[in-house]
């Protein structure tokens, strides 16, 4: 009767882990966030918008050869910075991503959110050609929610970037706030 109780007891035991761990959300990392698909912002030679999934493999995608073919593309990771962006409670990422597509390079700040334990690119911010990130941070406070005025705690974005051609090299801070799956905040060489 003992042995009974005891394999009874180890079975629900086991069913308890199983289901524990189909429960576990893992977080995004930096080894996620370097293997899995972006929809950048691609500016084509006539300044169009081109939006498309392009899956990284190792922080890499690259088709087609540099200084050979017309139609070259390379997309890669830069800074990585690990954090709650949207304040969920669950580890996301702010993503710098550096593309060229023919003669283009352009730089993005992505937002890459843990929804469901899967890496999701949900939000990108396209700074000028040529846009270097120098640094990237995070930090919790309170400000003002667009659309609504009112006073709520988020998660600000701190990017420090620099461009020859719009600012002579000299370095500036711009700073953003992730609401409503959009990243708000300035234009950082007024191009808009």
């Amino acid at each position: 009767m003992k042995a009974g109780k005891l394999f009874t007891a180890i079975c629900c035991f086991a069913v308890l882990l199983v289901s524990m761990k189909a429960m576990a959300v893992e977080p995004v990392s930096l080894v996620s966030v370097r293997n899995m698909s972006y929809h950048p912002v691609i500016r084509n030679s006539s300044d169009q918008v081109e939006v498309r999934a392009i899956r990284l493999v190792n922080g890499v995608y690259e088709r087609g050869r540099r200084n050979v073919d017309l139609n070259y593309e390379f997309l890669r990771t830069g800074q990585i910075v690990l954090c709650d962006v949207n304040l969920d409670g669950r580890q996301d990422a702010l993503v710098v991503l550096y593309h060229i597509k023919g003669d283009r390079q352009m730089t993005q700040l992505a937002v890459v959110l843990n929804v469901n334990g899967k890496s999701v690119h949900a939000a990108s911010r396209e700074f000028g050609e040529g846009t270097e990130v120098m640094d990237l941070s995070f930090t919790k406070s309170f400000v003002k929610v667009p659309g609504s005025g009112l006073m709520a705690q988020r998660g600000v974005i701190s990017a420090q970037v620099s461009n020859e051609k719009y600012c002579n090299g000299q370095g500036k801070t711009v700073y953003f706030i992730f609401d409503s799956n959009r990243l708000h905040g300035q234009d950082p060489f007024n191009l808009k």
